[in-house]
């Protein structure tokens, strides 16, 4: 038995050492995520009507990443299938939900400066303005270029620019996403507990009247720009953690509209013990007055708040009532206030966490300008349960309910006596290959 594994040790080395060849002080790591989500919805993103039926799916999301790395150069290949159970037959010769979602080689110029091109994940801070979406099934990634200093002070400068098709002249853009973006996110430990961040965002986009009209002479077409600034401060002194968000947004929305724009974020989170972490928070997105659309349609001035390419799913009710997928866009805005209480011990976490949501703006009743309805939207609580079942395995448990008010029946149709809850169960296995 000795000599047995002996012989597998050095077969397994002759092999690295034909893959790897002259190489042999590179990294080579191959790993998998399989995600299996059941989910009842009866309620979720929307109000649902008394009379209607819940709907249940069960979706998947498969991903297989290779990661390289040697002394200078970097590179990572993330391949993901994502399906609804049931979406194909049984006996199906090929699949058209296959992506990549990453492709990124990485070169150091020196240990602290490096180029990263290619498609990537971009995240940062608490995923308000940039993050990886991890919870939709296909995340979020970005064709970018990354220069990036990894020193005291940490700078990241981004630029991207997007084509639909090949053109031999012209640079036409139909898809609803940024034509071109660039930004710069600089971070740095101010002292040992006290953590700031400060990000510049410049999006283009083609006007949206153009993105369907290919008709129209390049005078006629043109990009429109906003621009976001901000930053973010953590302050952990002890067994808290304190942090503020700030941002601004001015430029043109894609209707060519003048955009000024507002976010604000407060929240803190105390351990009373290993096991015990108590929440409260505060978010304001700034929103725009129903009068002033109503009254000037063409020429409002828009001052709802977008947060972008972030986490939306993070923020805001895990019913994704708000800000999720564009479904809040352009919106009244939205005051967030919260609590939180997780336990947490071994291998297992529980959450609980209620959201009171009011309007950020003023919503008319029935069209009348004069007439407005009360702020309050309504009530959400979130439950979720985790356990670690191995090192490469876990599940969750999670169930919703929201309390809607007039307001929010009003603003996203539905009934708000109706029973609006969602819940999931989800699993996940992310082993590694090899390594």
């Amino acid at each position: 038995m000795k000599n047995f594994t002996t012989l597998k040790k050095i077969l397994v080395m002759t092999v690295f050492g034909l893959l790897l060849g002259n190489h042999a002080y590179a990294q080579f790591s191959l790993s998998g995520e399989v995600r299996p989500r059941m989910e009842y919805l009866h309620g979720y993103s929307t109000l649902t009507d008394k009379d209607a039926d819940p709907a249940g799916f069960a979706s998947q999301r498969t991903r297989i990443n290779f990661n390289y790395s040697n002394d200078r150069v970097k590179m990572g290949v993330s391949v993901q299938d994502v399906f609804l159970w049931g979406s194909q037959p049984q006996l199906f010769s090929t699949s058209n939900t296959v992506s990549v979602h990453q492709a990124w080689g990485q070169y150091f110029l020196t240990p602290s400066l490096s180029l990263k091109l290619g498609r990537q994940e971009l995240s940062y801070d608490d995923e308000r303005i940039f993050g990886a979406s991890n919870w939709d099934q296909q995340g979020r990634s970005h064709d970018v270029a990354l220069l990036r200093y990894d020193g005291m002070l940490r700078i990241d400068i981004g630029a991207a620019f997007n084509q639909d098709r090949h053109y031999l002249s012209g640079a036409y853009y139909r898809l609803n996403n940024y034509k071109m973006m660039q930004f710069v996110w600089l971070n740095t430990d101010i002292v040992d507990n006290l953590n700031l961040s400060l990000l510049f965002l410049n999006n283009g986009y083609q006007r949206e009247k153009d993105m369907y009209n290919s008709d129209q002479t390049d005078e006629k077409k043109h990009t429109i720009f906003n621009q976001t600034l901000g930053g973010r401060i953590v302050f952990t002194p002890g067994n808290f953690n304190i942090h503020a968000s700030g941002y601004y947004s001015m430029g043109k929305d894609m209707k060519d509209r003048d955009l000024e724009a507002y976010y604000v974020g407060l929240g803190a989170d105390y351990n009373v013990s290993d096991d015990w972490t108590f929440g409260l928070g505060w978010e304001l997105l700034s929103g725009t007055d129903q009068k002033d659309m109503i009254e000037n349609p063409d020429g409002y001035k828009n001052k709802s708040f977008n947060p972008f390419y972030g986490t939306s799913h993070k923020f805001n009710g895990f019913m994704d009532y708000f800000n999720a997928n564009g479904n809040w866009a352009n919106s009244v805005g939205l005051n967030d206030l919260f609590a939180s209480i997780q336990f947490s011990r071994r291998n297992f976490e529980f959450n609980v966490t209620g959201h009171a949501f009011l309007t950020a703006a003023d919503v008319i009743k029935d069209g009348n300008v004069n007439e407005k309805m009360e702020s309050y939207l309504g009530t959400e609580i979130d439950v979720t349960m985790a356990y670690k079942l191995s090192k490469t395995s876990n599940v969750v448990l999670g169930y919703s309910q929201m309390i809607g008010s007039e307001t929010l029946q009003a603003l996203k149709g539905g009934d708000k006596n109706a029973c609006n809850n969602w819940a999931y169960l989800m699993f996940t296995f992310k082993p590694t290959f090899l390594k």
